[in-house]
């Protein structure tokens, strides 16, 4: 036995440890854009993998902990905050968001915390487990239970959700056969004292393990399957759970999310519903648009009037009528694009990708245009049909920010006609609130920014359980906005646009789904299937002389429309949240707003920036320090720990200490050394006997057959703290 090495694996044995485990519990991160919200999981990904790199270079505590500190913070700031991180802009909303979800943690109101808690709280999650992994990778050496744990939680998801985990159980057997296997040949080469390692990396064994793994698992994959002898439990399971959806019960409050018709009346919690709507074959994703809306009336949206539609040529479709083209001419630059579309569940109408220009179809079928929703509606003789394969070819829009920038304010009437109309009941405070977030921007497309990042930057969540009807007397928008401050895309895109029309710029709302999920790539198409629980809806707002443009408000989405990259940031200062009624706080007075710059969080900011002028040199300065001076205090410290310590084990761990400072301070020990040859040099190094003394005792204890007492007695606790008192240099 050598106490004295710190037994550290070799370079690339960690490496290979730390990339399978980082790879096995990347299985566990995979799901979570179909189980959850959750629209892309790079971030968390990225972020884990740092872990296990910080892991792998060995860095001392002071340090790591700092490095991914800082990771965190920045993972969070690109989730939710669209300002520059080093700009501190975001910290006093993430400082008064934690506090908030503390009250609502120490009340045990779970489901009342924000996205971003959730978020940071699954960071910290993630490096807990890391760290984990850490230890049942390099010290414990076990990792079956983590391996066993893995495939349940996949062979779950498979049965009770979307998941298709075929391939997912495939590579995390594969994985973890390997992982199981190097750590077994490395606690028998420890345990047995084999020198086939030396330092290496145990490549004569790890190519043949690898080799059997791979060949069993491609026979197993490759291999004819029998069919199942017992029936699905699933669908008995699923029946028995949603027999209450239309009679009384707990569940009947609850809708399934999918494309509907009527949406006067918006709001309700809502199930996902991962029924198969269609499958696109697309070079690039996108949204796909099915209609418009325009008058809002406090409590969902209507069409303002029927008109006539227009008959399209489907072999070169115009958008006579005003209004029903998305794009203006010249507005952007367009890029032309094709898709064939599968319907699994048939409407008498088309999905819309962008700018139609023709339309491809088997059935005799006429497309009749509706000029104020933009809808396509499918008909034969007048009637209305179902298509199940069309074809389109279209333009997709790419905005150029400095047209936008320089749009002018002068509408045509239609514009202003139909998409500035807002309910005369309006509450005024919403009226309020929309000019107190655009009062710092002097264009419309700045002004539509600060209303879409109005919602990330204020403590604003995503929910889709607890999000209630409004009543007779309250409006659907205000409601949001003040008091509940969390839902699903319904009221996040409702709100941006009536808080724009309060401030003249026009905005309707668009009704359609998101990209869905992809599936596969043949040649340069990728293939994705759209679903009910990808109905979605967005604002649009209107840029005179380019068009609608589509803007994305709400939490968790990210708009997949391309606009060139502003060439330099907007400074504009982040609104204030919106305060709840029921939190009563003493409000400041205007001269004391206006003295402190409060409401924008700028004297916050500056009292932040100031002490980290000094915080940050001062905690510099006291880590050189300590790592300068770290033989005398590291010494102190061992004196003062063990000197309280009791109990069995107590001297073996001052014993290894003890070589370990020993060597510190520069009394290396030659390889070829025995402990009693060490101690020896040790007693002359340091003028004394007791060394040889301890190195006796500890001996004795090692390789005793007897059972014998632990020998940390006050004679021998004060020979060890003499020898490091002895130390020197």
């Amino acid at each position: 036995m050598q106490p004295f090495n710190e037994n550290r694996p070799p370079s690339v044995y960690s490496l290979v440890l730390y990339a399978l485990g980082f790879m096995l519990l990347w299985e566990w991160l995979r799901p979570l854009t179909q189980i959850t919200s959750t629209e892309d999981t790079q971030i968390f990904v990225v972020f884990t993998a740092f872990l296990f790199i910080v892991a792998y270079f060995r860095l001392p505590f002071w340090i790591s902990f700092p490095i991914k500190l800082i990771a965190l913070l920045y993972a969070v700031h690109a989730l939710y905050y669209p300002d520059v991180f080093l700009s501190f802009q975001w910290v006093p909303h993430l400082i008064g968001d934690l506090q908030s979800s503390l009250a609502l943690i120490w009340d045990q109101q779970w489901t009342e915390m924000s996205s971003l808690s959730r978020s940071l709280l699954f960071f910290i999650l993630l490096w807990l487990v890391s760290y984990l992994m850490h230890y049942w990778l390099i010290q414990a050496k076990r990792i079956f239970l983590f391996l066993f744990i893995t495939v349940l939680y996949i062979t779950v998801l498979d049965t009770f959700t979307p998941y298709d985990a075929k391939m997912a159980i495939v590579r995390t057997v594969f994985i973890g056969l390997i992982l199981v296997g190097i750590l077994r040949i490395m606690k028998i080469v420890e345990a047995e004292g084999f020198s086939l390692m030396k330092g290496r990396f145990p490549v004569m064994w790890m190519v043949p393990l690898t080799v059997v793994i791979a060949l069993s698992s491609t026979l197993g994959l490759l291999a004819p399957k029998a069919s199942p002898q017992w029936p699905d439990p699933v669908p008995f399971i699923t029946s028995m759970s949603d027999k209450g959806e239309e009679g009384a019960g707990i569940n009947t409050r609850f809708a399934r999310i999918g494309y509907g018709t009527n949406d006067s009346r918006l709001g309700g919690p809502f199930k996902f519903d991962y029924k198969e709507v269609f499958t696109a074959t697309v070079k690039e994703r996108h949204y796909w648009r099915v209609e418009t809306k325009d008058a809002y009336t406090g409590k969902g949206w209507e069409n303002s009037f029927s008109n006539e539609q227009l008959l399209l040529d489907r072999r070169s479709v115009e958008y006579a009528a005003p209004g029903s083209s998305l794009i203006e001419q010249g507005g952007a630059q367009m890029v032309k694009e094709e898709a064939s579309i599968n319907m699994a569940k048939t409407y008498p109408f088309i999905v819309s990708p962008g700018v139609i220009t023709s339309i491809q179809a088997k059935k005799n079928v006429d497309f009749m245009l509706d000029p104020l929703t933009g809808q396509i509606n499918t008909t034969n003789g007048g009637n209305p049909t179902r298509l199940k394969q069309y074809k389109l070819e279209y333009e997709l829009p790419q905005y150029d920010k400095k047209k936008l920038r320089e749009s002018s304010r002068s509408y045509p009437q239609y514009v202003t006609q139909y998409y500035l109309q807002l309910p005369a009941e309006l509450p005024q405070r919403v009226k309020k609130l929309a000019a107190r977030i655009v009062k710092n921007e002097d264009n419309p497309y700045d002004k539509a920014k600060a209303v879409e990042n109005y919602f990330s930057l204020n403590n604003f969540g995503y929910d889709t359980v607890d999000v209630r009807v409004p009543k007779k007397n309250e409006d659907y928008v205000d409601k949001f906005l003040f008091d509940a401050q969390k839902g699903y895309c319904d009221n996040f895109s409702t709100s941006m646009i009536v808080l724009l029309r309060s401030v003249g710029i026009p905005a309707r709302w668009v009704k359609g789904f998101t990209y869905g999920e992809y599936q596969d790539t043949k040649n340069v198409y990728k293939s994705y299937k759209i679903t009910n629980a990808n109905a979605h809806s967005w604002p649009e707002v209107y840029f005179a002389g380019v068009g609608w443009v589509p803007f994305e408000p709400t939490r968790g989405f990210s708009n997949p429309t391309p606009i060139e990259e502003e060439m330099k940031r907007a400074s504009a200062p982040v609104a204030p949240p919106v305060k709840k009624k029921d939190k009563k706080q003493v409000q400041p007075d205007k001269k004391e707003q206006s003295a402190s710059k409060g409401q924008n969080g700028d004297g916050t900011l500056a009292i932040i920036g100031t002490a980290l002028l000094y915080v940050i040199p001062l905690t510099v300065a006291a880590a050189l320090l300590a790592v300068l001076f770290r033989k005398k205090w590291l010494r102190q410290y061992y004196i003062w720990r063990f000197r309280r310590r009791k109990g069995s084990g107590t001297f073996s761990d001052a014993y290894d200490r003890l070589l370990w400072l020993t060597q510190l301070y520069g009394l290396k020990k030659d390889p070829s050394y025995t402990l009693r040859e060490y101690a020896v040099y040790v007693d002359r190094s340091l003028d004394t006997r007791d060394m040889r003394r301890l190195t006796s005792a500890y001996e004795s204890l090692q390789y005793s057959n007897k059972q014998m007492a632990d020998p940390w007695t006050e004679t021998n606790k004060e020979l060890w703290e003499n020898l490091i008192k002895k130390l020197r240099g």
